[in-house]
């Protein structure tokens, strides 16, 4: 399957007329091996630690690649900056973000995902890829929280 990644790779940058150099290979390598939810700043300096000299920049502009041909999903999950994380071989699912503690738990609901195309067709929209987050509390802190409001 990387294989496939990283054909699909070469070719969208051909097709942007942008160069595969060894520090996107680097980084796509790299994003290929994570199954966390990173950001851009903390994949640069898990590279550097790694002794790749791969700059912030490159690391910003290959993830928005990575997004564009559907290897990475992004996400705020509740913060000011993107998340990422790698999807392939992964089925598409949603979010639960905890506003306290910032745990991210996964989960995947097929009626959610037919009311969304069900919407879709009903307005007419194409849609090409969508995501989903909702946030609140986990169950470890929905008691604190709720304990702390009295």
């Amino acid at each position: 399957m990387n294989e496939e990644v990283f054909q699909t790779f070469k070719e969208y940058l051909k097709e942007k007329s942008l160069k595969f150099t060894k520090e996107r290979e680097t980084i796509l390598k790299e994003v290929l091996t994570r199954r966390d939810h990173f950001d851009a700043d903390e994949l640069a300096a898990d590279l550097r630690t790694s002794g790749s000299k791969v700059s912030r920049a490159t690391v910003y502009r290959t993830l928005d690649i990575l997004h564009e041909i559907n290897v990475v999903h992004k996400a705020t999950l509740g913060h000011k900056h993107n998340h990422y994380e790698n999807m392939v071989g992964r089925e598409h699912h949603d979010h639960l973000v905890c506003l306290n503690c910032d745990k991210v738990i996964e989960f995947v609901d097929d009626d959610i995902e037919q009311r969304q195309e069900d919407v879709c067709k009903k307005l007419g929209f194409e849609m090409k890829r969508h995501t989903l987050q909702i946030f609140g509390y986990c169950s470890h802190c929905a008691p604190l929280i709720k304990s702390n409001q009295k």
